[in-house]
């Protein structure tokens, strides 16, 4: 995608890129997508995935999260109480509510490209590995709260995807994710 307001999705997935300096290939990341949804059983949830820069992430990270500072990913979980989630994506209506939406997955590629370089892989990658962990923060898990939950079983579906780099970031958990299921959690 250029850098241009564009919308591509998969079924029940929505990217739109908001930042201008970096082109996303969404057309790699959609077959990635539906194995994620496959593998985490949400075949007929819905999200959205917006790409943005540096600026725009550290602006949302302060206003949701009080945090001055860019960060990878932030996710924006959808209820029907109408949790906070990104003005200016639209959310699939049915029967004037929201059905099956589970929420908002943002991205800021500047840093993804930094956390791409450290690890040792590619910008794709990063970006999957991001989703996953957006995804898995709108179906409940926090990794903040959870004591290693969240990331053993994101180590898991990582190896279950191909997916390669981050164990700079979180050594020490190969042992917790050997036991780890691949159900999704009640919420």
């Amino acid at each position: 995608m250029s850098g241009k307001k564009q919308f591509q999705g998969v079924r029940g997935v929505v990217f739109v890129n908001l930042q201008k300096r970096y082109v996303v290939r969404t057309s790699s990341l959609l077959v990635f997508v539906r194995s994620l949804k496959g593998l985490l059983r949400l075949d007929k949830s819905e999200f959205n995935v917006c790409f943005v820069d540096d600026s725009a992430i550290r602006h949302l990270n302060l206003a949701y999260r009080g945090k001055d500072k860019s960060t990878d990913v932030l996710s924006f979980p959808w209820n029907e109480a109408g949790s906070a989630h990104v003005p200016g994506l639209s959310h699939s209506k049915a029967g004037g509510g929201f059905t099956n939406f589970l929420g908002d997955i943002v991205i800021s590629v500047e840093t993804a490209r930094r956390n791409a370089e450290f690890e040792g892989h590619n910008t794709l990658n990063e970006i999957r590995w991001l989703i996953l962990h957006g995804l898995l923060h709108l179906i409940g898990y926090d990794h903040e709260k959870d004591n290693g939950q969240m990331i053993a079983l994101e180590l898991t579906l990582r190896e279950h995807l191909g997916l390669d780099g981050g164990e700079k970031r979180h050594k020490g958990q190969k042992a917790k994710r050997k036991s780890q299921k691949l159900d999704r959690p009640r919420v």
